[in-house]
Parts: C-alpha cells; structure tokens; sequence
C-alpha cells in the first residue's frame, strides 16, 4: 500500500469514528475533503521533488509562470497576491527570492511611482523553459489513471465544488 493510501485509510478510521461521536457529522463530505487535500499535498510534493534541487518551492515557481504568462505587461504584487492565494508578506518572500536569482526584477511602476511592478527576466524565461518539460512526465503518470472523459468529468466536477465553495467562503 502507498503511503497516500496508508494516509488515508488512517484519516477515514479517525473520520469513522467522529461520526461515531459527532451528531449529523457529514462523513461522506469529510471524507471528500481528506481526498481532496492528500491529492493537493500529492501534486504539490510532486513539483516540489523538481523544484527542491533549486531552492524553489511550487508557489515560488507558480509566480514565475504567471510573470512569464504575462511577460508583456507589469505584474503588481497585489495582482500575484490573488493569483497565488497568497499573504502579501509571502508575495514578498517569492518576490525577493526570485530577485534575487536574477528570475525577475523589480521596477517603481511608471505611472505610478508608488507601486511596484515585476517582470520577468530573460534568465527567467530560460528557466521557464528548462524546469517546465521536467514537470510533464510525472504530471501525465499521475493522471494515466484517468480516460480524457474521465479527466473532463473531473474538471467540470471541481470547478462545480470550487463554485459552491466561493459562495460558503463569500457568506
């Protein structure tokens, strides 16, 4: 047995025997979410098993991605903020690391000297392109579980819980 499974089955006893002791406790609910996350830990540890060798963990790479997305146009931190579900404070953090790899830079906004924006450098891009294909082979055996059918059933499936989720949090 795996150690994600071992996991699991161990969190789905505990979760039994909530239910056991928690009245109306939403077993089947419960148990979606422990899958949901030891999945999310799982792709995590995956792009970091590529990442570790760099000194990058996968926020700080997902944030380069989004600059070399957006290369064309200045990222302000807030901006990256949102798009990493991150603290300002840690935007910082990234900010600063990838600075100071020499991945992207830091200019006073041109239009408004009290902002800050950030670009990609080329450096960046060169890195972009170098760690990206590492990725692939172990996203695609992850998900070799899964017909197309199956991955677009899933899709549609999170997307629907990510909704109802939005208006839980919004409430």
């Amino acid at each position: 047995m795996s150690d994600l499974a071992l996991h699991m089955q161990k969190m789905e006893a505990s979760l039994n025997l909530v239910s056991r002791n928690v009245a109306d406790f939403p077993l089947q609910d419960a148990a979606l979410g422990g899958w949901l996350n030891l999945v999310a830990g799982g792709l995590a540890d995956l792009s970091n098993a590529t990442l570790g060798p760099y000194g990058m963990h996968q926020s700080d790479f997902r944030a380069l991605v989004y600059l070399f997305v957006n290369a064309d146009n200045p990222v302000f931190p807030n901006e990256l903020s949102a798009y990493l579900a991150q603290t300002p404070a840690n935007v910082t953090r990234i900010a600063n690391l990838l600075v100071k790899r020499g991945l992207a830079m830091r200019n006073n906004c041109t239009k408004d000297r009290r902002r800050v924006e950030l670009r990609i450098t080329h450096n960046g891009r060169q890195f972009v392109l170098k760690l990206m294909p590492q990725f692939l082979p172990r996203l695609r055996k992850a998900f070799s579980c899964f017909s197309d059918t199956d991955k677009h059933e899933l899709q549609r499936l999170l997307q629907r819980l990510a909704e109802s989720m939005d208006t839980v949090i919004g409430s």
